[in-house]
């Protein structure tokens, strides 16, 4: 209610100032009708702007505002007694309109951002080419130490997008070809869509040396939950809104780290949905801790069984608690940038 209060407010300030422009810019002595052949030529090409816009590329709020003005420009032309400082002035404010939308114009993801792409289209293979850096990502069982004979391998089934990847019972994908400089970057953007099962606080879709390095899951409550350990500690946080990816139904999860900035934000459906600064997370700040031991990325699960056993945590022995995704995940991309609201919101649309 408060987006369409202020759209209206914006909406109606433009159509004022439109108006205003034409009904008190004239002075006595101007009374030959103004030539409109130019105002007339940039009204069509507004109009034709306006026709091609959609929320891919622009706010809707935008797209509202800028066709209100036109409609005002419109209207305003059609009384023929318009002086030629009238028309011009019409002509200049609805340049100006032009430029704010076209200023509102959400920017582009350039493509040599992506670090790991997956589509899961595949449909088939025991491993994957991402997209990016051309990693491979090789489908593994869960632990036979853990699930025993239940273990299997991630499979592919229908998705948001195309195919998907379904994980269950420690399923997961590990990628060993790795930089660890990729990894290590002050600025990190993940994106899914992820569609869990159930409710549990170990549904993991991407792991980089767990919280040595950063993680990102999905915790109690279906609320997306990033952790990070940089120079000055480590860091929890989540988007503080409950079942923000509801049980069997498809979302769009995004988070976005900028440690130059100290900036953690956390999207649902192309949505900002809660933003954190090293004001409220004080260690998010600095550069990304390394890890000793040198492990693979992953995908849908938290960590190895060989580093598990290196915890003193009876949970690592229990199949019901074990840290790995139990749901599907398609159109995973991992970014070395922050990606923008308007990068976020443009994402989204290209995919819903």
């Amino acid at each position: 209610m408060k987006t369409n209060f202020f759209r209206s407010a914006f909406v109606a300030c433009v159509s004022l100032a439109l108006m205003a422009t034409v009904y008190t810019s004239c002075t006595p002595e101007e009374t030959t009708p103004g030539n409109t052949t130019i105002l007339v030529a940039l009204i069509d090409s507004c109009q034709t702007m306006v026709d091609a816009a959609t929320t891919v590329d622009y706010p809707q709020a935008s797209i509202d505002a800028f066709s209100s003005a036109l409609d005002v420009v419109k209207q305003a032309i059609l009384d023929t007694k318009l002086s030629q400082t009238e028309v011009n002035n019409l002509a200049v404010s609805l340049r100006a309109a032009r430029e704010t939308f076209m200023a509102s114009e959400f920017d582009a993801i350039s493509p040599t951002a992506l670090l790991m792409g997956l589509s899961f289209n595949e449909g088939t293979g025991t491993q994957l080419t991402a997209a990016g850096k051309g990693w491979t990502a090789v489908l593994k069982k869960g632990p036979a130490e853990i699930f025993g004979t239940a273990t299997n391998f991630p499979s592919f089934i229908t998705g948001k997008v195309g195919k998907a990847m379904y994980f269950s019972n420690g399923s997961h994908l590990e990628i060993s070809n790795y930089t660890a400089a990729d990894l290590l970057g002050r600025k990190l953007s993940i994106a899914v869509w992820i569609k869990p099962d159930s409710t549990r606080a170990g549904n993991y879709i991407m792991s980089y040396n767990y919280w040595k390095s950063w993680k990102f899951q999905l915790e109690d409550h279906n609320k997306p939950f990033f952790s990070t350990t940089t120079g000055a500690g480590g860091m929890d946080a989540d988007n503080e809104v409950v079942f923000s990816a509801p049980n069997g139904e498809w979302t769009h999860l995004v988070v976005s780290m900028d440690l130059t900035n100290g900036k953690l934000v956390f999207y649902v459906n192309g949505v900002n949905t809660k933003e954190w600064t090293s004001q409220t997370q004080p260690n998010l700040t600095g550069t990304l801790s390394a890890y000793a031991t040198t492990l693979p990325l992953m995908v849908g699960a938290c960590t190895t069984y060989t580093e598990a056993l290196t915890w003193d945590w009876s949970w690592a022995h229990t199949p019901a608690n074990w840290d790995g995704l139990i749901g599907a995940m398609d159109e995973l991309k991992l970014y070395n940038i922050a990606l923008t609201d308007g990068q976020v919101s443009k994402l989204y649309n290209e995919e819903k």
